[in-house]
Order: C-alpha cells, then structure tokens, then sequence
C-alpha cells in the first residue's frame, strides 16, 4: 500500500528526477499501519499518515539541530535557519496545493502524503548535511 501512495504521490509531484531517486526512510511501523486493515480506508491511511509524520518531524528536528551543531560560524547557522524557515513555508504551501474538498477525500490523503515524504526526504538531506567536510 505505501507503494502506492509513494507512486501516486510521485506522479502528482513530477517526481522521477534524482532528487527524488532514493525512497526517503520511514519506521517499520508504517509500513505495518497501512497493511493493516484499518489502513486500506481513506481514513486509515490518513491516520498511518499522521502517527509517521510524527516520527520523521522528530528525526527532522533532530537532524536540524544537528546539523546546526556542525556549523562553527553565526553567520552559517543563520543561513541554515533561513534555509530551514523556507523550506517549510514551501513544503506546506505546495502540498496544500494539493488539497480541495471539492476533490474528494483522495485529496486528503495526497496531501498528507506530500507532507510526509517531503518531511522525511528533509530528514534525509539534514542528516547528511555537511557531514562529509
């Protein structure tokens, strides 16, 4: 089922390029929500959404701070936190773009979708954020 998601969600997102190459890591236990009975519904996976968004907006925050501990100079740590406050401002502005309750209940779950991955791909990038230098 997260196949799916992940495939309509990349369709939706013109995704397919190599930014978005690798799957972003999720915890297992997504993977057993939206197995699970109660995830085949609209509300279920709305649900499975929810309580992984969770987990990878706490492995986001902890990558940030992180990555923020890496930098020796003011000046890159507020490039960093400029950088942060704008991507946030972007990934809720797009993914709500993807949401109308005129079309229908889908809608919800793309967005969501769209909010998680793009949480989790962040999580991705912060983690590796200029860790090789």
């Amino acid at each position: 089922m997260r196949l799916v998601l992940i495939a309509l969600a990349a369709g939706l997102l013109g995704g397919g390029g190599s930014a978005h190459a690798a799957e972003p890591k999720y915890s297992p236990a997504y993977d057993r929500c939206l197995a699970a009975p109660s995830g085949q519904s609209t509300a279920g996976m709305i649900g499975c959404i929810g309580a992984e968004l969770k987990v990878q907006d706490a492995r986001l925050n902890r990558a940030y701070q992180a990555a923020q501990k890496r930098m020796s100079l003011p000046r890159q740590k507020a490039a960093l936190t400029k950088a942060q406050r704008a991507w946030i401002a972007f990934r809720d502005a797009d993914c709500a773009s993807l949401y109308d309750q005129d079309w229908g209940t889908l809608s919800r779950v793309e967005a969501n979708s769209c909010v998680l991955d793009r949480t989790a791909r962040r999580a991705d990038e912060l983690e590796r954020f200029r860790q090789a230098q």
